[in-house]
């Protein structure tokens, strides 16, 4: 109880007290105060950093954030910290999970743009400071040798390409073997017409 000084009166405590300690802790960093270390990144079933990465990589991101205590710094628990695979724009947003000491951690998959990306970290949260990480990574594209034997949108114009080949097969035959033929290829005007066909089944 806050006795009145001017009378006799016990009045109850008001939270002005609690409300200018906290904010003076705030304000100075006693507490509310946020840290994140050991920002790493690394392909998945793999441990060391790489330069670059690939597109459509599998890989996993991780930080460690803490929270000043007065005293230490303790593992800061939360659900609601963030990762951006960012060019220009978020590629990849993923809510980061903790292991409850500190760890915050994510697994993902390298978009299949190429270019200059960073992994971004910012986290905002009313009475603590804020965070902001960020770092600086290339996505190349595949490589000419790294691409799949048959690529499977590629199948049409497989079939196109063979049946060309199948189509120019019988003219071509009869052209080189029967002595029929070989006779009437000798009108040169034919002979260009034929080629002119040829031209355009190719080119369709």
């Amino acid at each position: 109880l806050v006795r009145n000084v001017l009378s006799d009166g016990r009045y109850e405590k008001s939270g002005n007290e609690q409300f200018l300690t906290e904010l003076s802790k705030w304000i100075f960093h006693e507490r509310g105060h946020l840290k994140a270390v050991n920002v790493k990144h690394h392909k998945v079933g793999e441990t060391d950093e790489p330069a670059l990465y690939r597109i459509n990589d599998e890989l996993e991101y991780s930080v460690e954030i803490y929270e000043w205590s007065g005293t230490s710094w303790e593992p800061y628990v939360t659900d609601d910290v963030q990762v951006q695979f960012y060019m220009m724009s978020p590629y990849v947003l993923k809510t980061l999970s903790n292991d409850k000491k500190g760890l915050y951690s994510a697994s993902f998959k390298v978009p299949d743009v190429y270019g200059v990306f960073q992994f971004k970290v910012e986290y905002q949260k009313l009475g603590y400071t804020s965070l902001s990480i960020s770092k600086q990574i290339p996505v190349r594209p595949y490589r000419h040798n790294e691409y799949e034997r048959f690529i499977p949108t590629a199948y049409p114009y497989y079939g196109a390409a063979f049946s060309t080949v199948r189509l120019l097969h019988s003219p071509f035959k009869l052209l080189l073997y029967d002595p029929d033929s070989k006779n009437k290829w000798q009108d040169s005007s034919s002979f260009l017409l034929f080629i002119y066909i040829t031209s355009k089944v190719w080119h369709v």
